[in-house]
């Protein structure tokens, strides 16, 4: 029994020593420089009125010095200008999205496609076929697609080639 009360006063003084050592007294105080024949001085802050009202802050916009954030920094994409002397086909009147493949020939002879236009008229497509509104033609037709290569200007102005490549669906035909 007398070790467990001396465990439990050593155990006390521990944790009290502890805490007495974790406290920092307080933080420190400057020394008071004894003031005689001052009169004290009360500083008291502006108050501001209060109304009912609640202040309505505007706010105006002046764009002058910055640029445009709904501009092209790079200038304006144009496409490349195509022969006006020769009329445009219906083809290339529609963007390379709006037609769908509904069949591609492919045997003896050159392989042909057809594609169907947003107006619904269908067209036969065979290899040099102009097509797309960047002055487009197809490049090859294979099993299961078409491709046109697609000439446009990048914003450097110089003239860019890309493959555009349009699918035949998967389901066997167009719905």
């Amino acid at each position: 029994m007398t070790n467990k009360l001396l465990y439990n006063v050593f155990f006390g003084l521990f944790v009290c020593s502890l805490l007495v050592a974790c406290d920092d007294g307080g933080s420190p105080q400057p020394p008071q420089a004894s003031v005689k024949n001052k009169p004290a001085v009360k500083q008291v802050a502006a108050v501001p009125e209060m109304s009912d009202e609640p202040q309505v802050v505007e706010y105006i916009y002046d764009p002058t010095g910055t640029r445009d954030p709904f501009k092209n920094p790079f200038g304006t994409l144009t496409e490349i200008p195509i022969d006006s002397a020769v009329p445009l086909t219906p083809l290339q009147k529609v963007s390379l999205d709006q037609l769908r493949v509904i069949g591609v020939i492919i045997g003896k002879g050159e392989p042909k496609a057809m594609v169907i236009a947003p107006d619904n008229k269908s067209f036969v497509l065979k290899k040099g076929t102009k097509i797309g509104r960047n002055n487009g033609s197809v490049s090859s037709i294979t099993t299961d697609s078409i491709m046109i290569e697609e000439q446009y200007l990048d914003f450097t102005g110089e003239i860019k080639t890309k493959m555009q490549e349009i699918m035949l669906p998967k389901q066997g035909g167009v719905r």
